[in-house]
């Protein structure tokens, strides 16, 4: 145990990851490989993201339109892979009714068209089709999100434009974020947010973890003091203490030396070890009447220990990191809680 200490204290202390990714049930592989893959398509950055606020629609489309050239030139100088926006996959009414007016009147388009096709061999009906569809197409209601059909379509239309009862929002999802600095520049001079949400995970987990840590001594505090009352005994209860603390001592060591990253899942198994030490601890240190019920105590317990550490060893086998964690956590803890309450606490004391 002294050993364990001197070790963590040389370096430290064990290390402790306060970011959500230590958290993923999904092994490390499957999510390089998701990595890989997302890059390859060209998918959006989950980190980094740009929020468009506005009371409809049809402002947010009209903001992210005013933001398009500040994208551009994001990607034209390498600081961004691209962006997708709402406003690329649907223009505002406004752009919409620009465009209209700018489709030229139905007889100069027929001359245009028959200038451009004279000599090429085309039937003299061949752009008829064309030339109605124009002709609709400039009278035509602009489109909304409402009126948006494929399922596709409408479903990153969607999700690229959600709403409730606060308003709309458009979501500027950046691809191969070089520049985050830059991006989140952007946005902010054109009036939009930009949110880092990897990072604000990160710092809800950190925050998450701190708080755990600080629960679990207030619970060891807790628990000394009940033990103080219970035992009536100062030195029994500091030989239950340390033989308990011994018990994480080791289990942190064992863990860093195998390269574990502390996560929110340890220490919520290194309460189940606090609990399953103390118990130990505390059948060692009650009185019992005869070497018989010694004995029996003895037996039970490393029965006990038995079960306890083979079933979370195999959790500890597992592909799932959090089911891994959290059994290798147990399996050592119990294991070490067993052997430092017998050498701490002792086989018991006889009944006077």
């Amino acid at each position: 145990m002294g050993a364990a200490a001197l070790w963590l204290a040389a370096r430290g202390g064990p290390e402790v990851a306060h970011d959500l990714a230590a958290l993923s049930p999904v092994p490390a592989q499957a999510l390089a490989d998701d990595a890989a893959l997302r890059a390859a398509m060209g998918a959006p950055d989950t980190g980094l993201v740009g929020v468009v606020r506005g009371a409809d629609a049809q402002a947010v489309l009209e903001r992210e339109e005013a933001l398009l050239p500040a994208l551009d030139r994001l990607r034209a100088e390498g600081a961004i892979g691209g962006a997708q926006a709402a406003a690329l996959l649907l223009p505002s009414a406004a752009a919409q009714r620009a465009r209209q007016a700018a489709l030229p009147a139905d007889a100069e388009l027929a001359a245009r068209v028959a200038a451009a096709s004279d000599g090429l061999g085309f039937r003299a009906d061949a752009f008829a089709p064309f030339l109605r569809d124009v002709s609709a197409a400039r009278t035509a209601a602009p489109l909304t999100p409402e009126d948006v059909s494929p399922p596709l379509l409408r479903a990153r239309l969607a999700a690229l434009l959600p709403h409730d009862a606060a308003g709309w929002f458009g979501l500027i999802l950046p691809v191969e974020v070089r520049d985050p600095a830059r991006f989140a520049a952007a946005m902010r001079d054109g009036g939009a947010e930009a949110l880092d949400l990897g990072g604000e995970a990160n710092a809800l987990v950190a925050r998450v973890t701190e708080t755990a840590w600080r629960w679990l001594g207030i619970g060891a505090a807790a628990a000394l003091a009940a033990l103080l009352i219970g035992l009536r005994d100062a030195r029994m209860t500091a030989r239950v203490a340390a033989s308990v603390a011994g018990a994480v001592l080791v289990t942190l060591a064992l863990l860093t030396v195998a390269g574990a990253r502390l996560t929110l899942l340890h220490i919520v198994a290194l309460q189940f070890v606090c609990g399953i030490g103390l118990d130990y601890a505390l059948f060692f240190a009650r009185r019992r009447l005869d070497a018989e019920e010694r004995a029996r105590t003895l037996m039970t317990l490393f029965l006990c220990n038995a079960m306890t550490v083979g079933s979370f060893a195999m959790l500890a086998l597992c592909r799932t990191p959090l089911l891994r964690q959290i059994g290798a956590t147990v399996a050592v803890g119990a294991l070490a809680a067993l052997a430092l309450s017998f050498l701490w606490v002792g086989p018991g004391r006889d009944e006077a």
